[in-house]
């Protein structure tokens, strides 16, 4: 019992630190978008990245990668006129004896270094303090000049809250964080509450008992073209319905029109996602009629002489009935998908010329379907 506390003790604490390392980009991000705004020197600056401090026990790591962000946002954002550049004199330690003792320090720490550092190398020094307060992460942003009592030139203080998803934004267009929280907004909104669905779908019937007394034969395969409308309650969509009409159309053989209603749950996650497919759930229920040579088979009794007869003379047998159906339905962007459903037909419980592709829970399942949908 202890090790399982230790080890989700553990989990829990990777995933804090992984929030505080985004946290902490996001605020990077912040700065230099400040800075794209109001630049803090009129001409491109050179500036030493002097020091980075983060919260006790995120380590050393996290100070590296935040320099390297740094560094790779600054680059891509040429218009801050702030140029990171390096000394290694400010990053290296040294040694300064004197009357009063031998002081041990770093470059930028000792004021004869500064002193001898003049105008060879960046002139300013950035330095990046960042403090968790509370629930909040504190970055406190500072420029000095490299004299040997380092004046500040320009200064800023941001804050966000730990418990905040991170933007995430892209150096090479940078946004304020309120225009990227838009943007994330209206892309996922961008196909609305109600969306236009196009299915192309096949419908097999399972063929009827070889082994039962008179068995008939089954309807062919169902080739349906569908359309109509799909309401989503939520931007997440963690809901959807439909409302969707279709015909079928085989010169000679048969025809068909379809009238479907569909409510589909999301069981891949709590939102739709735009870097992975969502799967969905769904149940549905559908009117049909059909009516052509090869419709037949829709009878309840098997096919006989008379029925043959009919289709000679001109009178096409026609069949209506209702099904309901269950299945999944595999989505890429809310753009296209793929779904596969069983369905029963209540009307063809006992018909001769249908049988049942599985029984489950007492329900036989009589045609199968699979659709590729398209959304506008």
């Amino acid at each position: 019992a202890i090790e399982a506390q230790q080890v989700e003790l553990e989990r829990i604490r990777g995933e804090v630190a992984n929030q505080l390392h985004l946290t902490a980009f996001d605020l990077v991000d912040e700065l230099v978008w400040q800075w794209k705004q109001e630049p803090p020197f009129s001409t491109t600056t050179p500036v030493v990245v002097a020091d980075v401090t983060v919260p006790v026990g995120l380590g050393t790591a996290l100070q590296a990668q935040i320099e390297n962000h740094l560094a790779s946002v600054l680059g891509a954002n040429p218009d801050t006129n702030v140029s990171p550049s390096h000394c290694p004199q400010c990053t290296a330690v040294v040694v300064h004896s004197g009357p009063e003792g031998t002081v041990v320090s770093r470059g930028i720490d000792n004021p004869s270094v500064l002193e001898s550092l003049g105008g060879r190398t960046g002139q300013h020094a950035l330095f990046l303090d960042f403090e968790a307060e509370g629930s909040s992460l504190v970055l406190r942003a500072r420029i000095t000049r490299l004299t040997p009592d380092l004046p500040i030139v320009h200064s800023t203080t941001l804050a966000s809250s730990a418990s905040q998803p991170a933007l995430l934004r892209q150096p090479q267009s940078l946004k304020s964080a309120a225009a990227a929280r838009q943007e994330y907004l209206d892309v996922l909104a961008d196909r609305g509450l109600l969306s236009v669905p196009f299915r192309i779908g096949v419908r097999t019937y399972a063929p009827p008992d070889q082994d039962a007394e008179n068995p008939g034969t089954a309807p062919p395969p169902f080739l349906w073209l569908q359309t109509g409308v799909e309401y989503a309650p939520t931007t997440a969509r963690l809901w959807t319905s439909s409302f969707i009409v279709g015909g079928s159309f085989i010169p000679q053989a048969y025809k068909g029109l379809m009238g479907q209603v569909r409510i589909g749950r999301l069981i891949s996650g709590r939102a739709r996602s735009h870097t992975r497919p969502d799967l969905y759930l769904f149940f549905g229920g559908a009117v049909t009629t059909v009516w052509g040579a090869s419709t037949a088979s829709f009878a309840t009794e098997p096919i006989n002489a008379d029925v043959i007869v009919a289709a000679i003379t001109g009178s096409e047998p026609r069949a209506t009935f209702g099904s309901l159906h269950a299945g999944l339905d595999l989505r890429l962007g809310n753009r296209m998908g793929i779904s596969a459903f069983l369905e029963t037909l209540p009307t063809y419980r006992t018909s001769n010329n249908i049988g049942e592709y599985v029984t489950f829970l007492g329900v036989e399942y009589h045609s199968l379907g699979v659709e590729v949908s398209f959304w506008f």
